[in-house]
């Protein structure tokens, strides 16, 4: 019975060293690092569009941003990217070029960067690339649905989607003839947050009050002819400024 009891805590005991021995090792695992783009409030879409219509190169270097799934290392680490072929993109290759992406020593953001080409078509339509992140020799593809981000850009306007707050000092909806007066009147050419931090609540103001002007003199210039909304939600009515300056026009 002696030896019995004794083979019987022999096995417990091995148990034990065999289960600690298991703990000990999926304690000490570290996943490989993992990649994926970023998002933010600021940019709460895994998309960006880009018009050319304000910059006379024929190049742009679009940056898109990347995050890191794991630790940083004292190191620079190379991230790749390719295009998928399929019915969302619709620029050719000689429209495009995918460049490496860094992710610089000790930091968890980096950028994958895309030049974008400027060409005739791009007068009259919109091309568009759609990204994907792939293995590369210092990360992994990350979350599946955040490895894929769609790039578009053009010659056109682009009325942008959301306002951010800017809404709030231009006119209350957008459209392309609206768009086109604030980019005519102040040369603001993005309207995410970032900008409305730079510029502040007084800045964001002055810039509503030269657009309102201009509205309000060319439609005091030509009464039978008010400067109206051409698409969007507001389509086909008058352009409403929020500012402009009272003094001048009431």
């Amino acid at each position: 019975m002696k030896n019995l009891r004794n083979k019987f805590s022999l096995i417990i005991a091995m148990t034990l060293m065999l289960s600690a021995c298991k703990k000990d090792e999926v304690g000490s695992f570290t996943a490989e690092p993992a990649i994926n783009f970023l998002v933010t409030p600021a940019k709460p879409l895994y998309s960006t569009e880009y018009s050319f219509m304000t910059n006379p190169n024929p190049e742009y270097l679009q940056e898109v941003e990347v995050i890191i799934i794991g630790n940083t290392e004292p190191r620079d680490r190379i991230l790749k990217a390719v295009a998928v072929k399929d019915a969302t993109t619709t620029a050719q290759d000689s429209q495009y070029e995918i460049l490496e992406g860094k992710v610089k020593a000790g930091e968890f953001i980096g950028k994958l960067n895309v030049k974008l080409k400027n060409s005739a078509e791009l007068n009259t339509s919109k091309v568009v690339l759609k990204l994907r992140l792939v293995d590369s020799e210092d990360f992994k593809v990350g979350n599946k649905e955040s490895a894929e981000y769609i790039i578009g850009w053009t010659n056109q306007i682009l009325v942008p989607n959301p306002w951010s707050y800017f809404q709030y000092y231009f006119t209350s909806k957008g459209s392309t003839a609206a768009y086109r007066i604030i980019l005519q009147t102040t040369g603001l050419t993005k309207f995410t947050i970032t900008e409305y931090r730079v510029v502040g609540a007084a800045g964001a103001e002055a810039m509503g009050t030269k657009f309102g002007d201009y509205v309000k003199q060319w439609n005091k210039d030509h009464p039978n002819d008010h400067l109206k909304h051409d698409d969007g939600a507001l389509a086909g009515q008058e352009i409403v400024p929020l500012y402009y300056t009272h003094s001048k026009f009431d």
